[in-house]
């Protein structure tokens, strides 16, 4: 019986002499088994702690030997084991919670003496050195041959980098990586994402610059994706569009968009309320969504981008109509967050629905609306505006969309009243 955990062993005796040992917590395997040569009943039970740096292992008796148990953190794979001789409590951390709550029932069962003849117990030898290293947690391929054909990836990764390998989809072994966090794919030739790939629940870095995604990845924007991605970076891609979608990244700090051909950002784009770093370098955006005041960046940068200043204010009400019948069913599954596809209407309804504008009241609009331009200086919402087109200039256009004349009426009254603080 074994069991791979993180060991810390504590000395009892050390703080009645006024001494204090560092905390040193090594990967290791605990066994309980018999030495090699035992045989019979008769045969002494010891627990067995091997490390990397002492793979043939610190050795204990078992049996009357153990005085108490903690078991408070089973649960999340901690357990401390009290030894009587030597005075010794030995902190397990890191364990699977069931294999942990298995070995220690076969451990007390054993230190009390009872027979465990249908258990395969282990025959201390020395632990292999796979079995006490340190799980792998960071992985980097940046050349097709060092790619892993014929063995998969630690399962232990938590940042995992393989760039300039070719790519063209999502190694599906990648997918099945519990505990990744940092996950690194630039450079390569993916279009798209797998279905599955929002169930990497610990996931919450992703890098896919210098690829081939011509929209933005829309799984990203799903549960529990929506709720953990802190870092996004899509730079280098061919993305015309960004949609709404994102704007439910409700912890997004770090979006980067560099040289794509992304002409809009996302009208709601407010309420990413945790956006601390913004890049949209060489892109084609003309004006910012009005919603981008609410923001409140650290960082900013849209060198090069077409940025077209107007002299004044000006609101144009010529498509302020009755709306038709298809903005109002289009408005109406906006408003209800109906999801759609290809799959289910023709693409171009779903490019429709995809230019829905929302209107400061928080209705969306399509056609039918009144839009208006104002000029917004970035020094209001952001600390470190940088890579600026003109030296000392920091005035944006910014453009808004109101849906109905009763909107536009209370505009007129109260221009400035959206650029309210709330």
């Amino acid at each position: 019986m074994r069991l791979t955990c993180s060991v810390e062993i504590v000395n009892r005796l050390l703080p009645s002499h006024n001494l204090k040992k560092p905390s040193q917590k090594s990967h290791s395997q605990i066994s309980l088994g018999k030495k090699p040569g035992s045989t019979g009943k008769d045969g002494v039970l010891f627990l067995m702690i091997c490390t990397a740096k002492d793979r043939n292992g610190t050795k204990i008796v078992v049996k009357d030997n153990i005085e108490q148990y903690f078991v408070k953190f089973i649960n999340e794979g901690k357990a401390t084991v009290r030894i009587k001789e030597p005075q010794h409590d030995i902190c397990i951390s890191k364990a699977d919670p069931l294999q942990l709550k298995n070995f220690l029932n076969l451990l007390r069962s054993a230190s009390q003496g009872k027979e465990l003849e249908r258990i395969t117990l282990s025959a201390l030898a020395p632990a292999s050195a796979r079995n006490v290293e340190k799980p792998k947690s960071k992985m980097v391929v940046l050349t097709r041959k060092d790619y892993p054909i014929t063995t998969n990836f630690p399962s232990s990764l938590v940042h995992l980098q393989v760039s300039a390998c070719n790519m063209k989809r999502v190694d599906s072994r990648i997918l099945d990586l519990k505990k990744l966090q940092v996950l690194d794919l630039s450079e390569n030739l993916i279009e798209d994402l797998p279905e599955k790939f929002n169930k990497m629940l610990q996931l919450n870095t992703v890098k896919f610059s210098h690829n081939k995604f011509m929209k933005f990845p829309l799984l990203l924007c799903r549960m529990p994706l929506s709720d953990n991605l802190v870092s996004v970076d899509l730079s280098d891609n061919q993305l015309t569009r960004i949609p709404l979608e994102l704007c439910e990244l409700k912890n997004l700090f770090y979006l980067k968009l560099d040289r794509n051909k992304i002409e809009l950002l996302p009208p709601t784009i407010g309420k990413l309320v945790r956006l601390k770093q913004l890049s949209c370098v060489e892109n084609l955006i003309k004006t910012l969504p009005a919603n981008f005041n609410r923001l409140q960046l650290d960082d900013l940068d849209l060198y090069g981008n077409p940025l077209d200043l107007p002299e004044a204010d000006t609101v144009i009400t010529s498509h302020l109509e009755f709306p038709t019948l298809l903005e109002v069913s289009a408005r109406a599954i906006k408003k209800m967050r109906i999801p759609y596809s290809n799959e289910d209407l023709f693409e171009q309804l779903c490019n429709y629905l995809d230019s829905a504008r929302q209107c400061w009241c928080g209705n969306y609009c399509f056609r039918c609306s009144a839009r208006y331009i104002l000029r917004l200086d970035l020094h209001q919402m952001v600390k470190n505006v940088t890579g600026w087109n003109v030296v000392g200039q920091t005035l944006v256009p910014v453009e808004a969309f109101l849906c109905s004349q009763n909107c536009l009426n209370k505009f007129q009254k109260n221009p400035k009243a959206y650029w309210k603080k709330k």
